[in-house]
């Protein structure tokens, strides 16, 4: 298992104990054609999308290897362009659970396996995508620390 599979393990258990989410996914790199390909055949909202996360390796001199992952991911909804409420509830649903979803990441903090710095904000900025149909929701940010000691030392 490599780090990233590691992380895409912890998140998609989180997201998808969020009450309400629908679909979790990820991408293959920093795109979202992923996403974008499923919206054309199913219904996948409310939806999250994460990112291929970049990461940073830190080692604390005693053989304990943190992944310093900076995640980016989406948190869609549906709704009719151009039907103001619609759009509105639509942010509104994303965002509750875009906050839901950060505040599960940050009560895993143990302070072994997983991390979070307590100085790193979480941002949380709202878009819009249009491809064929609308959806409205938050792109997340967040910082969070795995223990990857496995993962790194596992051929060696």
């Amino acid at each position: 298992m490599t780090s990233t599979q590691q992380f895409w393990q912890f998140f998609k258990a989180l997201a998808d104990a969020v009450p309400g989410m629908k679909t979790v996914t990820r991408s293959g790199g920093d795109k979202m054609d992923r996403l974008l390909g499923s919206t054309r055949s199913e219904d996948i909202y409310p939806a999250t999308f994460l990112l291929r996360p970049k990461y940073s390796l830190e080692e604390n001199g005693a053989g304990l290897v943190t992944a310093w992952f900076d995640a980016t991911y989406y948190v869609l909804c549906s709704a009719q362009m151009g039907e103001e409420a619609d759009e509105d509830s639509a942010f509104d649903e994303a965002e509750r659970l875009a906050s839901t979803l950060s505040v599960l990441i940050r009560q895993q903090e143990d302070g072994y396996k997983t991390l979070i710095d307590p100085m790193a904000k979480v941002f949380m900025e709202p878009i819009q995508m249009v491809n064929g149909e609308a959806s409205f929701g938050y792109e997340v940010r967040q910082r969070i620390g795995l223990m990857v000691n496995a993962e790194v030392y596992a051929d060696l």
